[in-house]
């Protein structure tokens, strides 16, 4: 917290107190700690040439468990997990749903044949 909003809450007891502890600003790293930036979004899923079945498993559950949390209907679900997809996942699917009839593709769906894919 600024030293001038200390000493000001300090000599002014009308002035409410936080009942929080003063927290450390998330700028104040360690000297000599870089931002290690990967260039890749955290929520998107690419298969590589390793196709590993425990990263696959790790978005995929993390996506079901956030698009609960966000109560989203399974078309909406649906939608998400598909607009996270890129690279070579994003091609399988769209090869995949072309000789699949629409009225099949359904979230339900899309999780069983994602774990065939790049889980099993």
């Amino acid at each position: 917290m600024n030293d001038w909003f200390t000493k000001f809450l300090r000599t002014n007891p009308v002035v409410q107190q936080s009942p929080f502890p003063a927290l450390q600003s998330v700028l104040d790293m360690p000297q000599g700690t870089e931002l290690v930036r990967t260039g890749k979004p955290p929520n998107n899923f690419g298969a590589t040439a390793e196709n590993d079945p425990k990263r696959a498993e790790f978005w995929l559950e993390n996506t079901i468990r956030v698009l609960d949390e966000l109560s989203c209907t399974p078309s909406e679900c649906l939608k998400c997990a598909l607009s996270s997809l890129k690279d070579s996942a994003y091609q399988w699917w769209n090869t995949f749903i072309s000789i699949v009839p629409r009225k099949n593709v359904t979230w339900e769906f899309f999780q069983t044949e994602f774990r065939k894919k790049y889980i099993s």
